[in-house]
């Protein structure tokens, strides 16, 4: 499934699964290149959400004032 479709926690947690797999193994380089590239994707995306949401929040609380 492509990261567009899961949810942020999804994807959190596939970050952290790409994590601990890389710190637990001994992996072949081309290997742990894959999984680095797969978490680097993971990481844009997971920022990209996190700053939509803070603009959201930042517009709410000036629409409070």
């Amino acid at each position: 499934m492509s990261e567009e479709k899961l949810s942020f926690e999804q994807r959190l947690k596939a970050l952290n699964d790409i994590v601990a797999k890389i710190e637990s193994e001994t992996l072949p380089l081309e290997e742990a290149m894959k999984c680095f590239e797969q978490g680097k994707k993971l990481v844009d995306s997971l920022q990209k959400d996190l700053k939509e949401a803070e603009e959201k929040v930042k517009k709410s609380l000036k629409g409070d004032e």
